[in-house]
């Protein structure tokens, strides 16, 4: 458990800054009739979010929340994806749609001069332009989205390259995220996390993942990061 202050705090996004699958849904269902495939649900969507965009796609191609990317013919994969990211680049805006207490939260944060990033299995492509519709840029001092390295969350390696980008050592950081993605890859890491249980993880219940903090509201962690600092 934390004893002294963080130097850093890694953030997942969707479904832990802001909700965004309204958007990530509308940009499925649009590439899946690009491909002459049915729309899913909201609700698929929202199951199928997590580890970034091709597998969202396969998963909404195959309705299966548990394809892989081997379960889709490549081809069909790269078209369905590309009309993914023609309708998601220019149909987001997350203006509306950050989760209460974030940016009360992140304020604070900077006020105490902790250093701040966003780690998400999103497309590295679209993560400024979201944080900037939201207003949130200006409290990050590094971004990390996918295909930037090869490895995503759960695997470590995210959370260890934005570490060396800031000059933090891992056993100074925290990962804040809504999945088992986020709180895995701070375990991996070995580092400590914060599981909010209001997001998007599948279907499972947040908990089994053994965060080291588990919070139903975003300001919680700005009530606990007073409570260290005292």
């Amino acid at each position: 458990m934390l004893i002294t202050l963080p130097e850093l705090m890694m953030f997942d996004l969707d479904g832990t800054l802001a909700d965004t699958v309204p958007q990530l849904h509308e940009a499925v269902c649009y590439a899946l009739e690009q491909v002459n495939h049915p729309k899913i649900s909201i609700a698929d969507t929202r199951n199928y979010v997590g580890n970034g965009a091709d597998l969202l796609m396969a998963r909404a191609l195959t309705r299966n929340n548990d394809a892989t990317l081997a379960d889709v013919d490549a081809t069909l994969l790269k078209t369905a994806r590309m009309a993914f990211n023609e309708y998601y680049a220019i149909h987001f805006d997350c203006s509306n749609s950050l989760f209460d207490g974030v940016v009360e939260t992140l304020t604070y944060l900077k006020q105490l001069k902790i250093k701040l990033a966003v780690v998400t299995n999103k497309p590295n492509r679209f993560v400024e332009s979201i944080l900037v519709s939201a207003n949130l840029l200006k409290f990050f001092d590094f971004y990390l989205g996918s295909e930037v390295i090869d490895a995503k969350k759960p695997n470590p390696e995210p959370l260890f390259y934005v570490c060396q980008k800031l000059n933090v050592k891992p056993g100074r950081a925290v990962m804040v995220g809504d999945s088992y993605n986020d709180i895995e890859a701070a375990h991996n890491a070995q580092m400590e996390s914060i599981a909010l249980t209001y997001g998007y993880n599948r279907g499972r219940d947040i908990r089994d993942s053994h965060p080291s903090y588990l919070f139903s509201r975003f300001e919680q962690i700005a009530q606990l990061i007073k409570r260290i600092a005292q």
